[in-house]
Parts: structure tokens; sequence; C-alpha cells
């Protein structure tokens, strides 16, 4: 990949390459910034919400909602916080079986790209990570995060069957990559059949840090699309942002470190998809998603997403070899105010998940 640097921001700690090599990577990827909209550590994708109950087509700042016969379809446009020079290439179609989904029954998913100019399926994508699509999805209150990975079909569709635990407003993002072109990342808004009628919001404080500069997090492992699922091992994990204080526009690096449940750093951290960890944000309104990839020891950023700006194709790096308990993220927040982090980990067959809700100051 010609641009498998642009997630770099700076020298981490712990890296073997000086601070002004990495610059340098970065200054090499800057030329897509004007028109991908490259925020730090990975592309930003500044969407919309709400529903058009009256299913209108979606503008580039709107999702409208085409109720069909015994499905419901969505158009879900995504807008862009720059110039034309980067609008999407494509649109995502989102249907489910049932029209009305059922918290906690097994739904249908299909979700159809097309193109955005002739409506006609966009049939090639890259591969990235390993897969072709990569769907997060959330509850409106950022309380509920599931990362799910839908089986092509061809002809531009992809399908999967998953339940959503509780009723309410969810969110997904479609992540995925038209060959040749630009990661493209549509967000879609829903309900379930009963819903509350005023959809939950974030609520919530930043957690505090703790001794050493770090926040701690309980949680438990689970099979890869499945959270919640009872029976995995129990972790510690802890998230040091440095510096400590986060400002929006200024470079950050996330440090990670997995634990078991006394508190020992693991060993034996396994890759996942091509990479030794994976970490999604989203700002408080959900607008702001970014999907980055951590550095390895000598400042490399394994499987970072190509998306020049001038056509390059995405594609995967070789990750580092497992067995470490730290993994590094460099980012940077685009805008002041409360983000969701979750961080992903792979260890003995299973993914750590864990939340991490941070302040970003102005």
């Amino acid at each position: 990949m010609k641009n498998d640097k642009q997630y770099q921001n700076g020298a981490p700690a712990r890296a073997t390459a000086p601070r002004h090599q990495l610059m340098a990577r970065l200054r090499n990827g800057a030329a897509c910034i004007g028109a991908a909209a490259w925020i730090g550590g990975a592309l930003l994708t500044a969407g919309c919400g709400g529903n058009d109950p009256g299913g209108s087509r979606a503008d580039s700042t709107a999702h409208a909602h085409d109720h069909a016969d015994g499905a419901h379809t969505h158009d879900s446009a995504h807008a862009h916080d720059h110039g034309d020079s980067a609008r999407p290439t494509t649109r995502l179609e989102f249907a489910t079986q049932p029209e009305q989904i059922v918290a906690g029954a097994p739904a249908s998913w299909t979700l159809t790209i097309l193109d955005a100019a002739s409506g006609k399926p966009v049939e090639k994508l890259d591969t990235v990570h390993e897969k072709l699509m990569h769907l997060i999805v959330v509850s409106s209150d950022l309380s509920w995060f599931n990362h799910l990975h839908p089986r092509y079909e061809g002809n531009g569709r992809f399908t999967i069957s998953t339940t959503l635990p509780r009723p309410g407003s969810y969110k997904l993002y479609a992540d995925y990559t038209p060959n040749g072109k630009m990661q493209e990342v549509p967000q879609h808004e829903f309900s379930t059949a009963d819903a509350a009628a005023v959809p939950a919001t974030f609520a919530s404080a930043a957690d505090t840090i703790g001794a050493g500069g770090w926040m701690v997090k309980t949680v438990t492992s689970a099979p890869e699309g499945e959270p919640g699922k009872a029976g995995g091992a129990v972790y510690q994990v802890a998230m040091m942002p440095m510096p400590g204080k986060i400002r929006a526009g200024k470079d950050v690096m996330l440090h990670f470190q997995v634990r078991d449940a006394a508190g020992k750093p693991v060993t034996g951290l396994e890759p996942y998809l091509g990479a030794m960890g994976h970490a999604v944000l989203l700002s408080g309104d959900t607008k702001s998603y970014l999907h980055t990839h951590p550095m390895d020891a000598h400042g490399d950023a394994h499987g970072s997403m190509d998306h020049g700006a001038h056509g390059a194709t995405a594609g995967d790096a070789r990750p580092a070899d497992g067995g470490g308990s730290d993994v590094m993220f460099h980012t940077n927040f685009p805008h002041p105010g409360l983000y969701k982090a979750w961080g992903q980990f792979q260890h003995k067959g299973k993914i750590i998940t864990v939340p991490f809700v941070l302040n970003v100051e102005a």
C-alpha cells in the first residue's frame, strides 16, 4: 500500500522510529487531507441522523426510509464535512425481514451498495482487514456496541442474521471500500418495533484517569459478533491517553494494556482481522466516526486502511506477531466534546471489547 502510514501522527511511547521519520510519513500522506477529510489516524465520516417517514430519497445530509412490502428498506446517504471533491460515490440500501425488528428476536438484514449516480449495484469492493464490509452497530445511547461482518452474496448485496438486545433506537455504520476508490461509511438510524417514542441519547461522564495515568475497565471476552454472551474469560483492560488532556485537532495516542482478571498483563494477544487490535471512536452525537488500527514497536500502523485521494486501493498489512499485552493507536479528534471509544482485541480465540468515554477539550 502506498499510503499505509496515514494513521501516523507522531512517535508513540516505546517506538524505535524517530519522531521526525513518523512526521515525514504523515506529510507524505497529507495530500489526501483536503479531498478525503483525513483527521489524524482515521477517515472522519460526519453523517446526519433522523428519520424521514415520508419515504423521500436521501440527500447528502439525510436518511430516507422507503417501506416496501414484507421488508423494511432504507436508503442511507452519508455526508462528509468537506467539499464536493470527496462526495461519496455510493449509497446504501438497508432492508430487514421481518419489517419491524423485534428486540431479542433474530432478524435478517440485507445491505446493498448502489452506485450513487446510476443506482446500479457496486459489485467490486476491496478487502480491508480480511473483510469486504465491517458493520458497526450501536444503540443510540452508545451503551451497546457490535462489530459484524455480513456475508457477501454478490451483485453488491450483503446479508446477515443478527439480534438486537433490547428495544430502542440504533445506528449502523457500513464501512467498505469500492474497488480502487476511497473508504465510504454510510450511517443509518433505525428503531425496533417496541422502541420508545423518544430515542435515548448519549449521556455520560468521561472515565476518570487513575493511578499511573490509566483508566481501567473489567470486561468479559465473547465470540466475535456476540457481545454479552456468557462464559468468557474476565479481563482488566487499561487505557492511557497520551497526553492525558485530549484536545480537539491535536494528535493523541491511546495506549491499551490487556491484563488478566488479577491485573497482570497477558501474553499471547492474537491478530484480529489482520491487526493486533481495532479501535472505533464515536462522538457523543454519533455523527463523527473514526476507525483506526495500532502502531507496532517501530511506529508502523499495521493494516492502516489506504484511502488516498488519487485512487489508490485499500489493502491489508501483515500484523505484528502476537505475544504482548500493549497495543497503541494514534488518532486526532476533530471536535471537542465527549467521545466513546471501543478497543477490540483477540485472546485465546475470543474477542475482548472494552469501552471508554473520553472528554476532548477545545
